[in-house]
């Protein structure tokens, strides 16, 4: 009898090993979103507003796989980051990022072949690093690949106009292979 009560503990304990998990790297789903949108780069169209305290960039396409592929990658990354996992370690910007993370709110909202992103910073330099983020994601959707592959140097690397918006840097150097 006792044997019988352990299997719904088992099953259960089965069942949630299986559960999506965000630790490690991406997944093969992920990675693929990735070279899809870094491939169909020049047919997405980015419009980023910075802000006192941080940035707002509606993301569109009339692609409709690209769109499909971009709520996804979206959600995936949000989902990640508010796990405590991390993205692109070797990314400087992106360490820095999840480093800062709590002090991070983000707002994600569908549009019309598109979302729409809004990101604050709750400390000065949340604020910057929110607004380095802005101008990366930018240079992936006019880049592609390129810029996906590089490293990006975080806010203490970079000079900002008193806080409102980052500058630009020096070209980074390319990402491990």
């Amino acid at each position: 009898m006792k044997a019988l009560l352990l299997i719904p503990v088992l099953l259960a304990s089965t069942a949630s090993s299986r559960a999506e998990s965000f630790r490690g790297p991406l997944p093969e789903e992920q990675r693929d979103i990735i070279h899809y949108m870094a491939e169909h780069h020049a047919e997405l169209s980015r419009k980023v507003t910075m802000t006192e305290t941080g940035y707002s960039a509606v993301t569109t396409t009339e692609n409709k796989e690209l769109v499909e592929k971009l709520h996804a990658h979206v959600a995936y990354m949000k989902k990640r980051l508010d796990s405590g996992a991390m993205v692109r370690r070797w990314d400087p910007a992106y360490a820095e990022m999840v480093e800062h993370y709590e002090d991070l709110d983000a707002k994600i909202t569908p549009v019309e072949n598109g979302l729409e992103v809004t990101v604050t910073g709750k400390t000065p330099r949340a604020i910057k690093i929110a607004q380095n983020h802005a101008n990366i994601v930018t240079s992936f959707a006019k880049e592609g690949f390129p810029s996906v592959e590089r490293e990006h140097p975080d806010t203490t690397q970079l000079k900002f106009d008193e806080g409102k918006k980052a500058a630009e840097s020096e070209p980074s150097k390319q990402a491990p292979k």
